[in-house]
């Protein structure tokens, strides 16, 4: 194990803790969320890089929703000593939102201090990206310690909604092109050792099962096709050979097979003596790679054609989403490899490649061709309640990152 060379931690302590205060309390939710987007909090941390001495860059995206319209994306770049290669350290600025108030023991958007702990709306997904990000470039500039290779931080908006005016946007402005060779660490996920590196994703397919029975009231049931039973019969069953069809294992995956979960049920009446004419519920989905999506959808559409055919009534499916995974960053990737060498000598630890179901932006930088790891030290409390992050944490991950941009590369 290293011995991470010297620093002011309780100063890092404090500008990491005051930057939470600064940004966390200016709601940036998706319009989607009934939000207003992220520019008043891009704004926030835009003076912040400058205070920094950097010069962030804006590849805002055009969004008539929101009353700035645009969605901004934000990127800045400490020069290293080979200016041809950077690593980035993508963050994004968006919420969900804080939910039900009566579950919180704090105000989600007043950051909270107790001890270790920092509570508050986002403080984990994804603001510790973005303390990390810039406590990073903090101590390297305070420090006057030039990184071997840049030092890229891209703060971008919309990843809860799917990134098309962040991410994505930036992808197809090729903004990162001209830094030159890219690797890509999104601290979005991990584990509280720091010990699971995400180097790979499941496909994700949303859609909708509508059954349509016949309305009746509860008293004659013979009069009506009760909806809400077949209903409960066709995703009982569509549940059971979805699993039993797309069976295989792969331990690379927590979890290692392919899942797939009924979840929203929209209301089918408003009273409890009338039988319901209509059945409505969401799935999702989270397929191994090795599956194609389409062959998945293929296989829902014919499952609901034959029960229709059996059954007499109609039961129709709405594809409303999907999100192919893209090709794993290798685990032998000269970046996975070194970033490793990097968690294993700052903490004495070994280093668990791992695939996850949930969706980062991470995709959509391997599908350009670039390897992405998804990691950071946490307890996985994004859109919970008492969403909260340690202190400690982000400490531990900004050594192991200067030791990585400082050492290894």
């Amino acid at each position: 194990m290293v011995t991470v060379s010297y620093y002011n931690r309780e100063e890092l302590r404090k500008y990491i803790i005051d930057l939470y205060k600064k940004f966390i309390p200016v709601k940036a939710l998706a319009p989607e969320f009934g939000g207003d987007g992220e520019a008043d909090r891009a704004s926030v941390l835009e003076k912040e890089l400058t205070a920094l001495g950097l010069k962030p860059r804006r590849f805002d995206a055009s969004d008539k929703r929101v009353k700035s319209g645009v969605r901004p994306n934000i990127l800045a770049v400490l020069e290293g000593e080979d200016p041809s290669r950077t690593l980035w350290i993508v963050g994004h600025i968006d919420t969900v939102p804080e939910g039900d108030l009566t579950l919180w023991k704090y105000p989600p958007y007043q950051v909270t201090i107790e001890k270790d702990y920092i509570y508050g709306r986002g403080v984990e997904d994804d603001g510790q990206a973005i303390v990390i990000a810039m406590g990073l470039a903090k101590r390297l500039i305070d420090n006057d310690t030039r990184p071997k290779i840049n030092l890229g931080i891209a703060l971008v908006s919309d990843e809860e909604v799917g990134s098309r005016y962040g991410l994505l946007h930036l992808l197809e402005r090729k903004a990162f092109n001209e830094y030159g060779t890219g690797y890509f660490l999104i601290p979005d996920a991990g584990s509280p050792d720091g010990s699971k590196m995400i180097i790979a994703e499941k496909h994700i397919l949303h859609f909708k099962v509508m059954v349509k029975g016949k309305q009746a009231h509860a008293s004659t049931p013979h009069q009506g096709l009760n909806a809400h039973r077949l209903g409960m019969m066709f995703n009982l069953m569509l549940d059971e050979v979805l699993h039993e069809n797309f069976s295989e294992y792969d331990s690379l995956y927590e979890p290692p097979v392919t899942t797939c979960e009924p979840t929203k049920k929209e209301t089918n009446v408003e009273n409890l003596n009338t039988i319901p004419g209509t059945d409505v519920v969401y799935w999702d989905c989270r397929i191994l790679p090795r599956y194609k999506i389409q062959s998945i959808k293929n296989f829902i559409k014919t499952v609901s054609y034959n029960f229709s055919a059996s059954i007499g009534a109609e039961a129709s499916i709405e594809f409303l989403g999907e999100d192919d995974a893209g090709k794993p960053t290798e685990p032998d990737n000269l970046f996975v490899k070194s970033f490793s060498e990097a968690i294993k000598e700052t903490r004495n630890i070994g280093v668990k490649p791992i695939g996850i179901g949930g969706g980062t932006v991470a995709r959509y930088l391997r599908k350009k061709g670039y390897p992405a790891i998804v990691w950071m030290t946490c307890e996985e409390t994004a859109h919970q309640p008492n969403e909260y992050t340690k202190l400690s944490y982000i400490i531990s991950d900004i050594e192991t990152i200067f030791h990585y941009i400082t050492k290894k590369v």
